[in-house]
């Protein structure tokens, strides 16, 4: 008797587990279940209460479901931004800044962190970081416009110039398809002097997005800023 009753309690815990798993994952999809779902069986929904929080502006709040959220799902970056969302809600600069240096430590792809971390790292003259953070956050092809703005002013000093210089001579397939836009975004002069630097230092950037850059400088009259890189790896090539 007693083993059949503690076989039946076994298979309504297993029950009540199933039911709280359940709603846990509806609740991606189906936000207002979320607030039914307990925090011992909670990942997805948590993670929805912070958004929620975060969202309505509800500094203490927001902290509380944060730090719930990460205390059960703690690797994502993305829950440490919202943390740093969070704490910036509640006036908690020092969790704020703590939260996005983390986040963007452990997750290149989290857009906001990095750009967050880029525009730090730019008021404090540390250029390599910047550019390190910038070509990270082109790569996912989030805030693009945000991104390349920052990159312009990046260029406009020969220390942040040499900084993404060194993103450009390095391998990476973000490189071949936003030369363009950087280009158009940033001061012709800068830009040129930049590709030359990369050049020097043993980068080769495609010949197919160089030249693109090169017939933009040639159709804007700019021949004296293009022979600094131009031909480039483009030698066979012309514009």
């Amino acid at each position: 008797m007693i083993g059949r009753i503690a076989w039946v309690l076994s298979m309504i815990c297993v029950a009540v587990v199933a039911v709280f798993a359940q709603l846990d994952r509806a609740s991606n999809y189906q936000p207002a279940y979320a607030p039914f779902v307990p925090v011992a069986f909670s990942g997805a929904a948590a993670e929805r209460m912070a958004q929620f929080s975060v969202a309505a502006q509800d500094g203490p709040e927001a902290v509380h479901r944060t730090r719930t959220l990460i205390a059960v799902r703690p690797l994502p970056a993305e829950h440490l931004t919202l943390l740093s969302l969070a704490s910036a809600l509640n006036g908690d600069e020092a969790t704020t800044i703590a939260a996005l240096e983390a986040a963007s430590m452990r997750g290149w792809r989290e857009p906001f962190s990095q750009l967050a971390v880029a525009r730090s790292a730019m008021a404090q003259g540390q250029y390599d970081s910047a550019a390190q953070r910038l070509a990270a956050l082109l790569a996912t092809g989030e805030f693009r416009e945000a991104a390349l703005t920052m990159i312009a002013d990046l260029l406009t000093t020969s220390a942040g110039r040499a900084a993404f210089a060194q993103r450009i001579a390095a391998t990476g397939h973000w490189q071949d398809n936003l030369q363009v836009q950087i280009s158009r975004a940033a001061d012709p002069d800068d830009y040129a002097r930049t590709i030359e630097l990369a050049a020097e230092l043993g980068g080769t950037m495609p010949c197919e997005g160089l030249r693109k850059v090169a017939q933009n400088y040639r159709k804007d009259g700019l021949d004296e800023l293009l022979a600094r890189f131009w031909p480039g790896a483009c030698e066979n090539e012309t514009i």
